[in-house]
């Protein structure tokens, strides 16, 4: 084996250890909290814009709320790209052929749900070690003390809701466009 692969190999080891610590705000203590924070069962279409580093990729979703989980379905160009279940305990991944660079099913699960819940719903049933702190219409969330999400809500002229998400822990933006599917 090369100098040059095993090199390359435990930066990759590196990277996966490091992002696999990612901190979510809903997914390590929720109790099932997450769920109950989405409302009444529904299904919803949204565009998802995720940008980390120099890497940006744009897709499709639709996202089925239960009362018993969530189901979001990812795809681009009519591929696709993940089929994530969560049922307030456990992260099912289904068919899909995966991100073109790493970020955690469990921050994309996390991000959906923090995208589909209110401002009052989150105040109410964030973890113990969390919390939200608004300035005009942007929401901090601060998890033991540390800023992890800063999350902004906008209606748009065609009554859609833009959600701009900026996650510290790793770092990353993502922008969701969502309308409900009558």
């Amino acid at each position: 084996m090369s100098n040059n692969l095993i090199i390359r190999l435990l930066g990759m080891l590196i990277v996966v250890l490091a992002l696999s610590s990612c901190s979510t705000v809903y997914l390590n203590e929720s109790d099932g909290a997450s769920l109950n924070a989405l409302g009444e069962p529904r299904v919803l279409e949204m565009q998802m814009h995720l940008t980390r580093g120099s890497d940006s990729y744009t897709m499709d979703l639709v996202v089925e709320v239960r009362k018993q989980g969530l189901t979001v379905i990812g795809s681009s160009f009519g591929i696709r790209v993940f089929t994530l279940s969560y049922n307030g305990d456990v992260i099912a991944e289904g068919i899909g052929i995966g991100l073109p660079f790493y970020v955690p099913n469990k921050l994309i699960v996390d991000d959906v749900i923090l995208a589909l819940s209110s401002g009052s719903a989150l105040e109410g049933r964030l973890p113990k070690n969390c919390r939200l702190v608004r300035v005009g219409e942007i929401g901090k969330i601060y998890c033991d003390k540390k800023l992890l999400v800063k999350i902004e809500h906008q209606k748009t002229a065609d009554k859609n809701e833009l959600v701009l998400m900026e996650r510290f822990q790793p770092e990353y933006k993502v922008n969701f466009v969502i309308s409900e599917v009558k």
